[in-house]
């Protein structure tokens, strides 16, 4: 007998009610696909490099969510300030390796552009929610359960990037700057793990935004995959093996989130909202 979600869609009041739950969700990511696509068709060679925009593009449209449900609901609880500040920190440091440089841009057309701009767009969006959570809606910021002490994340990320980076774009800073990024952004979640943990509580956005992070970093693991060998530089001790590093990296993140990413898929398989996420029904 089918049960959760395959029942929900099969029981015409059980669907009704899911679609009524889930309308804005389906609607957003609609409108994404959609844009997506368009952009792709106009902007990329459809080489396999593409798969980096497409990282991009899926965690830019992640921040859109979060900023339009926090504006609409004039509201950053359940949100951590920390974690956005983190994700501000990485598009900054990104976009410092990627705008002026092209050691790390996607080979085919959408890497002209296409790239860059959804990079840009998403520095703009988590700077906007952490203008949220400190001075807009800063009245609703539950600053108690955000407690997940971000900075030695900052500082840690940082001194493996000095150490521990590659040398695609030939200006050691900038190098740096992209590895550190992609340092950082492998722990950048867990504030608001912790913060959910802290609370016994999840927000349905804040559940959709990580598991949109978590399809991009799928997305970025792929491509880094095939690719990371050209990152090694085997003149000198510290970079022969730092394609390795990235892909230790890349895998972290995969695992940091894999325990939230199993229950919220089962969340959808029962058809439980994901607010009940941390429930022992899922």
């Amino acid at each position: 007998m089918a049960t959760g979600f395959v029942a929900a869609l099969q029981d015409p009041e059980k669907r009704k009610i899911w679609l009524a739950d889930n309308m804005d969700n389906i609607r957003f990511w609609g409108i994404f696909t959609l844009v997506g696509l368009v952009l792709f068709y106009l902007s990329s060679d459809w080489d396999f490099s593409m798969l980096l925009t497409i990282s991009s593009m899926i965690s830019m449209f992640s921040f859109l969510m979060v900023v339009v449900k926090i504006e609409t609901s004039k509201s950053v609880s359940g949100v951590s300030l920390k974690m956005f500040e983190c994700y501000t920190l990485v598009s900054a440091c990104r976009l410092m390796s990627i705008i002026p440089f092209e050691g790390y841009l996607p080979y085919d057309r959408s890497g002209d552009w296409l790239y860059q701009l959804t990079e840009a767009i998403s520095l703009c969006l988590a700077g906007t929610v952490v203008y949220f959570c400190r001075v807009r809606y800063r009245a609703t910021y539950e600053a108690g359960a955000d407690t997940f002490k971000h900075v030695y994340l900052m500082i840690i990320a940082l001194v493996l990037a000095v150490i521990f980076h590659p040398s695609l774009n030939a200006f050691m800073p900038a190098d740096i700057a992209w590895t550190y990024a992609l340092y950082l952004e492998s722990v950048t979640v867990l504030p608001q793990l912790f913060m959910f943990q802290k609370q016994g509580k999840v927000q349905a956005f804040t559940s959709h935004f990580l598991a949109g992070q978590a399809l991009s970093r799928v997305c970025s693991f792929i491509f880094w995959w095939s690719s990371y060998k050209e990152l090694n530089d085997p003149k000198y001790p510290t970079k022969a093996y730092v394609g390795y590093w990235v892909m230790l990296m890349q895998l972290l993140q995969l695992i940091v989130m894999g325990d939230f990413i199993y229950h919220y898929i089962n969340c959808l398989r029962k058809g439980v909202p994901v607010t009940f996420i941390l429930s022992d029904a899922v």
